[in-house]
């Protein structure tokens, strides 16, 4: 099933990579966000403590605020210095929610988990101070490229290594050549971008995370965004493949992790309702419904990061593999 979605995914990505990326993000993703978020809730979050996941939840509030403040450009509210200062702590934010997560995987105390808080926000800073672009790699890439391809890629390799399957193996290593057979593909086709798609990836910042990948991969700066242009076409594929078959594959894992078990039938008639409620926002104002479902789509992030901590430490310390 994986490997059919997967070439689904790339296939539809290599035909229509922007229209591709935006029906996923608006129509798949919200459901993922609901059912995971609701999933991780009924596994505590796989932290020590679970009370202290409050504190990644304000942390996910308090970057939704400094994204929405640039979505709405109130700039003009604020002097141009604090401006950037604003959007500096959204790096700050993202990675100290991270490094948090450690302190809450390995400790229980409060004493403890403070002190991580304290020492993950101090990195954070010293980080964005010493290393600025790599600051900056991170603040772009954690919540997008590496959330959807990286983690999926390292918790099928988690699952591989507990299960030890020949299907599993095969998986990713396609998985794993992906991003190789976009690059350097045969296949040249003709695309017809319409000027709505162009104008949503324009209004919404999408193309940062492009325009980001462009210069870490070719060391080149876009002064202007052509999306007839062949590496814009082949990191956007990449970038839509990643993202749909990072939903599918989510959806298809119910009989593996069971996120749909215990449901209570309420919880899905709400999720249901308000996944609906999500789409057809999206099809109103597309810009609209980006920063209305932000959160969501920032809170699922943050609070799944205890989780890639467990999923580092047993892929590449091998702890409990095996067990």
């Amino acid at each position: 099933m994986n490997i059919i979605l997967i070439l689904i995914s790339l296939f539809l990505s290599l035909m229509i990579p922007f229209e591709l990326f935006l029906f996923s993000y608006a129509v798949l993703g919200p459901l993922h966000y609901l059912t995971e978020i609701n999933w991780l809730h009924q596994k505590s979050y796989f932290v020590q403590e679970r009370k202290y996941i409050s504190i990644l939840i304000v942390l996910a509030i308090a970057i939704t605020f400094l994204v929405l403040f640039k979505y709405l450009k109130l700039e003009a509210l604020f002097s141009g210095y604090l401006s950037n200062y604003f959007m500096l702590l959204f790096g700050v934010f993202l990675v100290t929610s991270f490094l948090f997560s450690i302190g809450l995987v390995l400790f229980k105390e409060s004493k403890k988990i403070f002190l991580t808080l304290i020492f993950a926000f101090s990195f954070g800073l010293l980080f964005l101070k010493f290393f600025p672009f790599s600051f900056f790699i991170i603040s772009i890439f954690l919540p997008t490229i590496i959330h959807v391809y990286f983690f999926t890629l390292l918790f099928m390799i988690l699952g591989t290594l507990k299960g030890r399957s020949v299907y599993s193996v095969i998986t990713i290593v396609i998985l794993i050549l992906i991003p190789l057979f976009i690059s350097y593909n045969p296949f040249q086709f003709v695309f017809h971008t319409s000027e709505l798609v162009k104008d949503i990836f324009l209004e919404t910042g999408f193309k940062n995370v492009i325009v980001s990948l462009n210069q870490i991969l070719n060391n080149i700066s876009i002064s202007y965004f052509d999306f007839n242009a062949v590496v814009i076409i082949k990191i956007q594929t990449f970038i839509a493949f990643s993202y749909t078959y990072h939903y599918l594959n989510w959806f298809s894992k119910t009989s593996i992790i069971g996120w749909d078990r215990n449901m209570p039938r309420s919880y899905l008639v709400c999720i249901l309702i308000l996944w609906l409620a999500s789409v057809a926002l999206y099809i109103y104002s597309y810009k609209i419904g980006v920063m209305v479902l932000y959160f969501l789509s920032m809170l699922h992030v943050i609070i799944e990061f205890p989780l890639n901590i467990i999923s580092i430490r047993e892929v590449f310390f091998l702890r409990k593999a095996f067990d």
